[in-house]
Parts: structure tokens; C-alpha cells; sequence
């Protein structure tokens, strides 16, 4: 004797089943996608695109300044602007800037945030840490002379001039 499983008449009462169950599903669906979260005030960024940290430093300081006496900035957070001049072609994980007369490096904190490799000629306001290096090397206030100035950014916001 052999015994079987599944009946004919049983595949086609599966096979009607599904096929009710799917039509049904399809016309209680809803026709329109569900609308995307609305970005806050906060989070917009009100001067042009941005990375990292939102900008909260309220010591500001420009690097023609920085750079007439790197040693009194050294380590101190602050916000400085410039016009993008370069940015790392693989990640984006730094860039320079310069303003009037004077550049730095900006290097995106811990790599915990990137910038378009398309940001050079934008303007930028960058918060960050002021480092001095000379010889690829941080040095200390004794050996600032001639050191070059790089920022540890913890926020960029970019906008076109």
C-alpha cells in the first residue's frame, strides 16, 4: 500500500488559498510610500552641506591670525574658515584650506567622518584642534617656528561662494 502525502485535490486547494491570500494582501496595501521623516532645525545645516560634529565652538579665529602665533592656539578648539584648496582623492579624510594668505591642514578626527572628494574651491568653517607639525611630526611651542598648521576637525560644514 502507498501512501500518500499531499492529494491532487489538496495541491489545487493550496494553490487557490495562496493565490486568494495574495490578492487580498495586494489591495490592503497602502498605494503610497510611507513619507520620509522631515529633518529637524537642528539638524539642517544652515550655512551649506555638513560632516562630523555639529559646529558649537564659540572661540573663533582666522589662520592668518593662527599662524602669527601658533603656540597660543596650539591645543585649543576653535572654529576658522578657508577656501578648500585639495582633498584626499581616496576618502576624503582630509583637505586644506587657506584664507588671505595663510593654509592648513584640516584631517577629519579619528577618520570618524569624511568630505566629498569634490569640495575643492568650496568654503569652509571647520571646529576643530589646533595641532602644529613640522617635519610630519607634532612639536611642541618651542619648535613652532615655522611649524605648519593642521587642525583636528571634529565638524566641516561646506557651501559654494
Amino acid at each position: 500500500m502507498r501512501t500518500r502525502f499531499v492529494t491532487p485535490e489538496g495541491v489545487t486547494v493550496l494553490l487557490l488559498a495562496g493565490a486568494l491570500l495574495g490578492a487580498v494582501a495586494c489591495q490592503t496595501q497602502n498605494s503610497e510610500p510611507a513619507p520620509l521623516p522631515r529633518a529637524s532645525a537642528q539638524a539642517a545645516a544652515p550655512r551649506g552641506d555638513h560632516f562630523g560634529e555639529a559646529i558649537t565652538a564659540t572661540d573663533k579665529a582666522s589662520l592668518v591670525d593662527i599662524a602669527k602665533a601658533p603656540a597660543s592656539f596650539k591645543g585649543k578648539t576653535l572654529v576658522t574658515t578657508g577656501k578648500v584648496t585639495r582633498v584626499c582623492q581616496e576618502r576624503g579624510c582630509w583637505m586644506a584650506i587657506k584664507d588671505s594668505a595663510t593654509n592648513a591642514t584640516v584631517r577629519m578626527h579619528g577618520h570618524s567622518f569624511f568630505v566629498p572628494m569634490t569640495s575643492a574651491g568650496k568654503d569652509a568653517r571647520v571646529q576643530g584642534t589646533v595641532i602644529l607639525t613640522k617635519d610630519g611630526h607634532e612639536c611642541d611651542e618651542a619648535e613652532a617656528v615655522g611649524a605648519e598648521l593642521e587642525f583636528d576637525a571634529t565638524g566641516v560644514e561646506l557651501s559654494s561662494s
